[in-house]
């Protein structure tokens, strides 16, 4: 316990030494077993729940917590979702009164769900309704909403409106609504066609339409949509989506997509910018998979290989099916497989990830930057001017290796695995600090 105090008091200072937060990024095992994981808030409060009828809330003090349950005997329906500030859970929840399982909504502050109801005040299934998705600022709640044993339609609800049928463009086949943008303007979710075909769709101001191709052909279920609505992903075939109202639908693609390893877009960051889903073999578990965190600029990245080039220890977990991503961006959870290949509900928090190089990039057009990282043998510094000095530092501050005089690459192939810090100065005395990963 002694040696570990010292060691703590060391890594504290050699972070405020490199002028960086101490809250690295991380991954969590939430739980192990089948955790069907909705949301997760800028807050870091997961909602989720699982095939036997709970529903819980994460969050890193309490862990995972029970907030309700379905208790008429039926399995869980829908998706359990959190707002983005973390005060309010949106689930399906028995309603004890009819029997039934509905849309509810759950005060975390006062541990108290209120249902909302239904199309119809008698259902099929033992549900009436199901939620599937909640705007950031839990005003309006969208899902799924019964009209016979063989038909329902897509609904949203609002404290204004109560619940309001979306309707279905295909007479006779049914819809269901997704998610919804923060303005509630924009619906995302699916529509059955006259064929059977379920296909991506979108309300825009309550009028309905498919999402399409360059070639005008429907695509898969839309699974999410950006806060401003700009932004909606979902799931083709065989690669997911990224389908933006200025240039129209991309595909995220794989190099081993085909019929038989197929891939879907789970979640999109409030402004749109990342994208996370997974890719697997057809009838494989869940969980299996390959986790991708997509841009832009970027393209598809291995969501454990984007862990690991950040400096983060992933413990063994692969991260097969990531299913949610925080507006901000920087919380990512969903379900994978421990080492010990057991299932888990794990959490990434790429919160504090940004180190100080990152700052410096902020307050300076021209900055050095290393690559690659992760690294195996030769770390290459690319910078603004001549890089005069280097020092690498372990995780406690310890000098490890020291360089007087290089060109633009330092040889790290003698240093053992693990994460380090790179100091480099410039000629004139600017410095600036790096975290990195030795393979």
């Amino acid at each position: 316990m002694k040696n570990f105090y010292k060691m703590s008091i060391k890594l504290l200072a050699v972070c405020f030494f490199f002028n960086f937060s101490v809250a690295e990024a991380q991954l969590t095992v939430m739980g192990l077993g089948n955790y069907n994981v909705g949301a997760v808030s800028d807050k870091g409060v997961v909602s989720m729940h699982t095939s036997g009828g709970g529903i819980y809330m994460w969050t890193a003090n309490t862990g995972i917590v029970q907030i309700g349950s379905i208790s008429n005997g039926y399995p869980a329906t829908g998706k359990t979702v959190v707002s983005n500030d973390g005060n309010t859970i949106a689930s399906s929840v028995t309603n004890t009164a009819t029997g039934f399982n509905e849309i509810s909504m759950y005060n975390v502050t006062s541990s108290t769900w209120v249902n909302k109801g239904g199309l119809v005040s008698t259902g099929w299934d033992g549900s009436v309704s199901s939620t599937w998705g909640m705007s950031p600022n839990a005003n309006t709640i969208v899902g799924l909403g019964w009209l016979t044993a063989s038909n329902a339609h897509a609904v949203k609800w609002d404290e204004t409106n109560g619940m309001v049928d979306l309707g279905s463009m295909v007479s006779g086949r049914s819809s269901r609504a997704n998610a919804i943008s923060a303005d509630g303007s924009v619906v995302v979710g699916w529509q059955d066609e006259s064929t059977g075909t379920r296909s991506g769709a979108k309300w825009i101001d309550g009028v309905e339409s498919f999402i399409t191709d360059s070639n005008g052909n429907n695509v898969g279920e839309a699974g999410a949509v950006s806060a401003d609505g700009n932004t909606i992903i979902g799931s083709a075939n065989p690669n997911p989506y990224v389908w933006k109202a200025a240039t129209g639908l991309t595909y995220i693609t794989h190099p081993n997509a085909s019929f038989s390893f197929k891939g879907g877009a789970t979640g999109v960051s409030g402004d749109g910018t990342k994208v996370i889903g997974f890719y697997r073999a057809f009838g494989a578990p869940p969980m299996s998979g390959e986790g991708f965190i997509w841009t832009e600029t970027d393209g598809r990245v291995n969501l454990n290989d984007y862990a690991t080039s950040l400096g983060i220890n992933t413990n063994g977990v692969i991260m097969g099916l990531p299913l949610a991503i925080s507006q901000d961006g920087k919380k990512i959870a969903g379900i994978g497989m421990n080492a010990s290949n057991q299932m888990v509900a794990f959490y990434l928090d790429l919160t504090g990830y940004l180190s100080v190089s990152d700052v410096e990039k902020g307050k300076n057009k021209e900055t050095i930057s290393i690559y690659p990282n992760p690294v195996t043998d030769i770390l290459y510094c690319k910078g603004a001017g001549k890089i005069e000095k280097a020092e690498v530092y372990n995780m406690v501050g310890q000098i490890v290796k020291s360089f007087t005089s290089i060109e633009d690459q330092i040889d790290v192939s003698s240093l053992p695995k693990g994460n380090y810090i790179v100091q480099l100065s410039e000629k004139g005395g600017k410095q600036q600090s790096y975290k990195f990963i030795k393979k």
